[in-house]
């Protein structure tokens, strides 16, 4: 078990250091920790295999590698706390003295005490330069850690050096344990108790603390800060006090079967049925110890995995995405981990993810509506959050870990979460670290992510209800809407018939004038009980393969002989070599034909009509075929904007309301969608997508028509 420890510890290392080094061969911290991490691993494996017979010799091997760890272990945390400045020069200085001791102390064991029973004078040497070595490298870290500004940080290097120094003090009580008792005969010994004989009266404490020594120097080149020791120290705490636990029981059973070597299947029996019984009661006990061991050692961290643990019974319940958003800022934020969150949701009339709620205090507000595609991106591409602690040193030489810190920064967040249905971005959560913190742990951000999943359910939920909801009442509107028709059409054919009758008497200006209002009147009204039974009534295609670029053509010809306003121009960008799609010609003209007459009613005092083709990708991420309605008109305000596909909301003094909802059905009876985007003042885009194959190529949806700035509150 000794021997397996060192080895395990061993490769530990080298893992560590080699997987940090590979991420960036050019930093100097990551070369650093890539010496000192062989140099244990080299060192630990050697003293592990000297325990074994006839291997003796690796101890040469493991005092060679040894004297080189005080170098290495300085130049590391050297580069940990001091990134940007030069190398302090004491680590040259220890280096070189290093290069000179080791080979000269090694060759006068070889030649001089290689048959010693214990330590050789040579040895003793060697390890009094090497402990001399690590306490200078402790006493120059310390004086590092005096100068630094936060308590925090202070705090936290201050658990990073008191680890490293208990490595260090454990490993020399080792030695002086192995010395000072009297010579081994290993003759004698057995492979199963030979390394523990040969370990000396302690048992190897100094391997474990030296594991998470390079643990912690490992996180903090690799996640750019000093760790947070809080959490892992109560998850040891919770693990020693399991194990502590478990040694009671087994010798509570030792002492009372009583029954030792002379009847050992007996004590084995014995020891099987308590740990069965340990293991039956170990998972509520566990999680009590738990609990205990974070409110000692990690109490910020027990209060969010409370708030998390509250989120998962509350999230099922929410039936609506403003209560939902609520709840789960709330929650957050109330925890005390959290001081300022917020939540970001599609919004489809902007066609951006607006900010739809916020909690806490922040050094900025965060943006009001994002409508960069670099976060989508880096959700589709499979990542399960963004971290900027992670971003921060790609950001130097990475164009786009630069733009998702700008993002991140705008947001004031250190954090990002997604809610991702199906490869679809529903939003995201963005959370502000506290100042003291260096970032959420790495079990937080799984949790986090748990409880992110149990809202993109509660959110599909509640948007399929909403659906639901709007399927019952357009049902419920088609029953209606006929028998209504049927009451409305009967008198007012009546009443035109009527007027038109009259008309054919003789009768003055005023009274003809009169009843040509009742024929006008009469006939708008005829087409608002027509549209009304097209929006209420089920939608049935008839899908034939047709070329899109063809019926844009059309439409355009329609116009022209229709006659186009005087000061509108048309203006056609078609996409070559786009493939035929099942479409319903006669139902998509008649969505196009209404896009193009809004247009153009937009635009009272001239302008351009743009009819564009392109190959995109959808909000999904999926391959699309988009045909655009671009106009440089007056454009549509917010709050309208937000209204268009409402049924019976107009803008229009003559106008139904019915228009842009029977558009919407027909779009997405297709299979896809109908998005707007409008800057007042400079015109609107009304994009209608339709999906391709996914072996079709594209390019990323445009927004070269229509620019939408997200602009602070």
């Amino acid at each position: 078990m000794t021997l397996l420890l060192y080895m395990s510890v061993a490769v530990l290392s080298a893992g560590l250091a080699t997987r940090a080094w590979l991420e960036d061969r050019g930093d100097g911290g990551r070369r650093a920790f890539l010496g000192l991490g062989w140099s244990i691993a080299v060192a630990y494996g050697a003293f592990a295999l000297s325990l074994l017979p006839s291997l003796g010799f690796f101890r040469v091997l493991y005092m060679l590698a040894g004297l080189f760890i005080p170098g290495f272990a300085l130049w590391s945390l050297d580069r940990v706390l001091r990134p940007e400045a030069p190398a302090s020069p004491m680590v040259a200085r220890l280096m070189f003295t290093s290069s000179i001791v080791a080979p000269a102390t090694t060759l006068a064991h070889v030649l001089f005490f290689y048959d010693v029973p214990r330590s050789s004078p040579a040895e003793a040497a060697a390890g009094l330069y090497g402990f001399c070595a690590l306490g200078l490298s402790l006493h120059t870290i310390w004086k590092v850690r005096s100068r630094m500004a936060l308590r925090v940080d202070q705090a936290r290097l201050t658990y990073l050096l008191g680890t490293v120094a208990l490595a260090v003090c454990l490993t020399l009580l080792e030695h002086l344990a192995r010395n000072l008792a009297d010579p081994v005969d290993t003759a004698n010994l057995t492979m199963a108790n030979r390394g523990v004989v040969l370990q000396g009266a302690l048992p190897p404490l100094s391997v474990l603390f030296t594991a998470l020594s390079v643990y912690f120097i490992d996180q903090s080149l690799v996640m750019l800060r000093l760790l947070d020791l809080q959490e892992l120290f109560s998850r040891v705490a919770t693990l020693v006090a399991s194990a502590a636990v478990l040694v009671v029981v087994y010798g509570l059973t030792a002492t009372w079967t009583g029954a030792g070597p002379a009847y050992p299947f007996h004590s084995t029996f014995q020891i099987f049925l308590a740990s069965l019984f340990f293991l039956a009661a170990y998972d509520p006990l566990r999680g009590q110890i738990a609990w205990w061991s974070n409110r000692l050692l990690n109490q910020r961290g027990q209060k969010l995995t409370d708030a998390l643990d509250q989120l998962r019974r509350d999230l099922p319940t929410a039936i609506s995405t403003r209560g939902l958003t609520e709840t789960l800022l709330a929650r957050l934020h109330a925890s005390g981990r959290v001081p300022s969150c917020s939540v970001y949701l599609w919004d489809r009339g902007l066609d951006a993810f607006a900010l739809a709620g916020r909690r806490g205090s922040a050094d900025q507000r965060p943006l009001t509506a994002i409508a960069s595609q670099a976060l989508p991106e880096h959700f589709r591409s499979g990542a399960t959050h963004i971290s900027r602690h992670t971003l921060a040193r790609r950001a130097r030489f990475d164009e786009v870990a630069s733009e998702l810190v700008g993002l991140l920064d705008a947001m004031d967040a250190e954090l990002v979460v997604p809610f991702l249905s199906k490869g679809l971005l529903l939003g995201w959560v963005a959370l502000k670290d506290e100042e003291w913190s260096d970032g959420f742990s790495g079990e937080e951000v799984v949790r986090l992510r748990e409880t992110a999943e149990l809202a993109t359910v509660a959110l599909t939920n509640i948007q399929g209800f909403q659906q639901l909801e709007e399927a019952h009442r357009l049902a419920a509107l088609g029953s209606m809407a006929a028998g209504m028709a049927h009451e409305i059409r009967n008198p007012l054919a009546g009443i035109k018939g009527a007027a038109e009758y009259l008309q054919t008497e003789d009768l003055d200006g005023e009274a003809q004038e009169m009843l040509q209002v009742v024929v006008d009147e009469a006939d708008r009204l005829n087409i608002v009980v027509s549209q009304f039974l097209d929006y209420a009534r089920p939608l049935e295609l008839h899908l034939e393969q047709d070329h899109v670029n063809a019926l844009v053509t059309h439409i355009h010809a329609l116009l022209r002989a229709q006659g186009i306003p005087e000061g509108v121009s048309v203006e056609e960008d078609l996409a070559p070599d786009l493939p035929p799609l099942p479409i319903d010609r006669a139902r998509l003209s008649q969505v196009l034909l209404n896009l193009v007459r809004n247009a153009i009613q937009a635009m009272p005092s001239g302008g351009v009509l743009e009819l564009k083709t392109a190959r995109r990708l959808n909000r999904g991420g999926m391959p699309c075929l988009e045909i655009a309605v671009n106009d440089t008109g007056e454009g549509i305000d917010s709050e309208d904007l937000a209204k268009l596909f409402i049924p019976f909301f107009t803008t229009k003094s003559d106008g139904t309301g019915l228009g842009l909802p029977i558009c919407q059905r027909i779009v997405q009876a297709h299979g896809g969608e109908l998005d707007v985007l409008s800057v007042v003042g400079r015109g609107s885009s009304f994009l209608v997508r339709l999906p391709l194959p996914a072996k079709e190529p594209t390019q990323e949806i445009s927004r070269d028509e229509i620019e939408i700035e997200a602009v602070s509150a």
